[in-house]
């Protein structure tokens, strides 16, 4: 049987050990009045709820229902813990990264009477600060600024180290870095952030668009890298190699993402990726570079210099097993082709 207000009042009352007469006093109303109430004669004012739960200690829900509100209380007294671990763990971090600055502050300017390795402890210190104190101090867009303070920490560490070691590849890490998180980042953004609300059915497209200009970015950046410090044979191999290479591998993707508008159902959809995935092994027998060594890989790959009967030697052992791959990947298309037709005028006929 639940408890009626007055026995909760009363029950409440009697475990803060105080008399009608006190807690009277103290919510500045008749004893007779708090008397009605426990006998469920009269109710307290609304106006007076806040104080009398506060009082008694308890919730105003809880005053109101006459019951402990047990799960609101279980989820009170968690977040309190975490709270409460959240600050604990902010603090270590600090008093730890205290700990370890000031010795290294001190040894570096005692020994080498400079500051010189101790500022890539302090851009190390400042990046892990990023991970561990910086997302309970952001409360707002924690996704955007979160990656953007990391990878400005990083970029600090790494310019801190080039200019300690006298490198320069400073631009290489970063912008590799760059495009990783582009990838990961960019169709998240685009679909959590209402400012690409407009373009957001085109998220593949730019999302693959993005990661395109930055992969070009990088690969020019690697090739001048090179080609200054003189490791590339091919000082050029950015136009020669890599940009047409990406460029195909970019519109091929696009073309699979088109795949998305065809109103055809999802098995024929699946026929149509496979078959093009197997059509990619045709132009290889048609393709020449002016590059031996390439050329021989390309060569490898050929399905239609496939020979089934000849399995000693590795070059047809791999031209067999890229014909075998393109034949088993027309077969499942053709699988999935009839099983979408079948599919399709079982729909249509219902």
């Amino acid at each position: 049987m639940e408890n009626s207000f007055g026995s909760f009042l009363k029950q409440k009352r009697q475990e803060k050990r105080l008399t009608q007469k006190e807690l009277a006093g103290m919510l500045f109303v008749s004893e007779s009045a708090v008397s009605k109430w426990e006998q469920n004669v009269a109710r307290p004012d609304i106006a007076l709820l806040p104080a009398l739960s506060q009082i008694l200690e308890v919730s105003e829900h809880e005053l109101i229902t006459a019951s402990i509100d047990t799960r609101s209380r279980e989820e009170k007294a968690q977040a309190r813990k975490w709270r409460i671990f959240s600050a604990s763990w902010s603090l270590f971090f600090y008093i730890a990264y205290t700990v370890a600055l000031i010795p290294c502050f001190i040894c570096n300017l005692a020994i080498g009477k400079t500051l010189s390795w101790f500022w890539i402890v302090l851009a190390s210190l400042l990046l892990a600060f990023t991970f561990t104190n910086l997302p309970s101090l952001i409360k707002r867009h924690k996704l955007i600024l979160l990656t953007l303070s990391m990878y400005l920490a990083l970029c600090v560490l790494l310019a801190t180290c080039a200019l300690y070691t006298g490198g320069d590849w400073f631009w290489i890490p970063v912008l590799s870095v760059l495009l990783g998180l582009l990838i990961v980042f960019t169709p998240i953004y685009i679909a959590k952030y209402d400012v690409f609300a407009r373009v957001r059915k085109y998220n593949d497209f730019i999302s693959v668009a993005v990661d395109f200009v930055m992969l070009n970015i990088l690969l020019g950046a690697i090739n001048v890298y090179t080609a200054v410090n003189g490791y590339a044979s091919i000082r050029l191999w950015y136009f020669s190699i890599a940009l047409p290479i990406v460029v195909t591998v970019y519109l091929i993707l696009n073309l699979f993402l088109c795949v998305r508008f065809l109103r055809i159902n999802k098995l024929l959809k699946t026929s149509v990726i496979l078959s093009m995935v197997s059509a990619l092994y045709v132009p290889v027998g048609f393709i020449k570079v002016k590059n031996p060594a390439l050329q021989a890989e390309i060569d490898d790959a050929n399905i239609f210099a496939a020979d089934f009967s000849n399995w000693q030697s590795s070059i047809f052992i791999e031209r067999n097993v890229h014909c075998i791959v393109f034949l088993s990947l027309l077969g499942v298309a053709a699988i999935f082709l009839l099983a979408g037709l079948l599919y399709g005028l079982k729909k249509k006929h219902r």
